[in-house]
């Protein structure tokens, strides 16, 4: 559980999720869950390194259930739906902590089944991972900022995330497999994205 008027450096963060990520990674192995590493983590990797508060990782619906066990007799708190399992510290409140983890059932919608059928082996935070490629990620990161149910400070990150992997890397075949996943986001969207990608290469104004 967070102490109430402590702040937490970044570094502290940073080795709190890698402990997270340490202890999910066996947790996967323990009931046979594939995963696949999206999220502020993955942008970490995939563009620059900040301090996001958790773990969100794609993984089958059928698992769901044995993770949520697995979770449990490890001491931790969860709340669990159809679709997701979020993680919380022993001892929180999932009514006013923040989560650690979030365990996001890939078949959720056709968005995130697109997204992990890609992923790439990786080490992140000293674990071993499966990680979706580049191109995903900024997909992803699209489909989350042009939700209408998302916070605006929310989809402002989404777009400061996009930039960050553009910044570091991203070439025609990310952009190429990018769109092809924005396709399961709507009828418009890979244009949308790609001018979007375009605009923040160029330092233009950006809207969402």
């Amino acid at each position: 559980m967070a102490t109430p008027g402590v702040a937490y450096h970044a570094v502290e963060t940073l080795d709190e999720r890698a402990r997270t990520l340490a202890e999910l990674t066996e947790i996967f192995a323990e009931v046979g869950a594939e995963h696949v590493l999206i999220g502020g983590i993955a942008v970490g990797y995939h563009g620059r390194l900040r301090a996001t508060v958790d773990a969100n990782l794609l993984v089958p619906r059928d698992r769901l259930e044995p993770l949520t066990r697995a979770l449990e007799a490890r001491g931790y708190d969860v709340a669990a739906t159809v679709d997701m399992v979020r993680v919380f510290r022993p001892g929180s409140d999932p009514d006013e902590d923040e989560a650690i983890a979030d365990l996001v059932a890939r078949e959720a919608n056709p968005v995130l089944s697109a997204a992990a059928q890609h992923h790439e082996p990786a080490t992140v935070l000293g674990q071993r991972v499966r990680i979706v490629p580049r191109g995903v990620l900024v997909a992803l990161k699209f489909h989350a900022a042009v939700s209408p149910r998302r916070e605006i400070g929310d989809k402002y990150q989404d777009v400061a995330d996009i930039s960050r992997i553009i910044a570091k890397r991203f070439d025609a075949s990310d952009e190429a497999l990018a769109l092809e996943i924005a396709a399961h986001v709507y009828d418009g969207a890979p244009t949308e994205l790609a001018t979007l990608i375009d605009d923040l290469r160029n330092g233009r104004p950006v809207k969402i």
